[in-house]
């Protein structure tokens, strides 16, 4: 057996490092302070791109949860009362799809039931990581359960938990800003099949998505200014769906149904350093982005996979060199993604006179020119 590695958080990017790591025979502790049955009561969609696919059949996975998958084929994207619109088809680029659609608990449980046959990886539920410390030159990472605790020795520490944890000992700068903004998720109903066609419509209320999703019905994703987000939560489903129809239009049909409502606070975060030696943080514990490109889980994962790489390699050191060559490649890639993500939601959701204008006409220069449609899908598809 070799070194021992320890994971905070047991959620996908938890959960796919864990596989990665110990496929190359490493010993692996994932931390979760949820319960087992709690993590699989969150029924939202998730909206994953090419590079993850091409993970999770590398894990040999995706093969069982593409049954379960819708695709994404069509991307259509536009603005309230303003001209200009792009459409990006995955037969443009010679591909059969933009993106793939799965359920959390499916995504879940897949990896899960993988997990659970490896004689090297342990899930440790309902456990909360508390601090750090060094006994006689070896790192341990202390937890509690209930009313007791556990010490847990660790070469590397890698932080998959979306930055929830605060534990004692560990030295990070990290820079937040609150906007004050806010997710509406519901699931909702058209009168028109979607045909894996996927709408961002940006709006005066804030940008409106709709992912196809299973059984016909789209995941409505609809961020804006807290105050605005609170009152749609309110209205009751009627008025919730005429309201929708007014900002969107009638391209997606007709809304007859939505249900369970939730919201989610937004916030954006990056994590600057980590002093200590040894500790890693990847996915939104390294940073947390608008949702507006649907690429939060994704650059995690990309993560997971990077550091994988990279663990795998002879040439670098382990553990004493890992986290400067992650964090070197990091910046290569993830940084590009999450760069385009933070200046789209800044161009989308600015309400500055003549920006719909500047708007319009940068929507329909991007239809115009393949070339960038293509580079921008690639970029968003494989961080790359």
């Amino acid at each position: 057996m070799k070194n021992n590695i320890v994971i905070i958080g047991a959620g996908p990017t938890g959960l796919i490092t864990s596989l990665l790591l110990a496929e190359q025979g490493y010993k692996v502790s994932l931390i979760e302070s949820n319960s087992e049955d709690l993590i699989l009561e969150d029924t939202k969609a998730l909206a994953i791109s090419k590079s993850t696919v091409f993970i999770l059949k590398k894990l040999n996975i995706w093969e069982l949860l593409a049954k379960k998958a819708i695709a994404i084929n069509e991307i259509h994207v536009s603005q309230k009362k303003s001209f200009g619109r792009t459409l990006l088809r995955a037969r443009d680029f010679d591909d059969d799809f933009l993106g793939q659609v799965i359920s959390y608990p499916d995504l879940i449980e897949s990896l899960r039931s993988k997990t659970n046959k490896l004689d090297n990886t342990e899930i440790f539920f309902n456990s909360y990581a508390k601090s750090i410390h060094e006994l006689k030159g070896s790192r341990y990472l202390l937890i509690s359960q209930g009313e007791s605790e556990i010490n847990i020795p660790y070469d590397l520490l890698v932080m998959a938990d979306g930055g929830q944890s605060t534990i004692k000992g560990i030295d990070m700068i990290k820079e937040e800003k609150e906007d004050n903004h806010l997710a509406l998720v519901a699931a909702l109903k058209s009168n028109k099949r979607h045909n894996g066609r996927a709408f961002e419509r940006f709006t005066k209320n804030g940008p409106i998505a709709l992912i196809p999703n299973k059984f016909d019905k789209y995941t409505l994703i609809w961020t804006g200014p807290a105050k605005v987000i609170k009152r749609i939560k309110e209205l009751n489903n009627t008025a919730l769906l005429d309201e929708l129809q007014q900002n969107f239009g009638n391209r997606a049909g007709i809304f007859e149904e939505i249900e369970v409502k939730r919201v989610y606070p937004l916030k954006n975060s990056i994590l600057k350093k980590i002093k200590n030696q040894n500790i890693i943080a990847i996915g939104n514990a390294a940073q947390t982005i608008h949702p507006v490109a649907g690429q939060g889980l994704n650059i995690g994962i990309r993560d997971a996979f990077e550091l994988s790489k990279i663990i795998k390699n002879p040439d670098i050191l382990f553990p004493t060199n890992i986290s400067k060559e992650f964090n070197k490649i990091r910046q290569s890639k993830s940084n590009d993604v999450i760069n385009i993500t933070n200046k789209l939601s800044t161009i989308f959701l600015s309400d500055i006179v003549g920006f719909n204008f500047a708007r319009g006409i940068s929507l329909s220069i991007f239809d115009a020119i393949p070339f960038l449609k293509k580079k921008f899908v690639r970029k968003m598809s494989y961080g790359e």
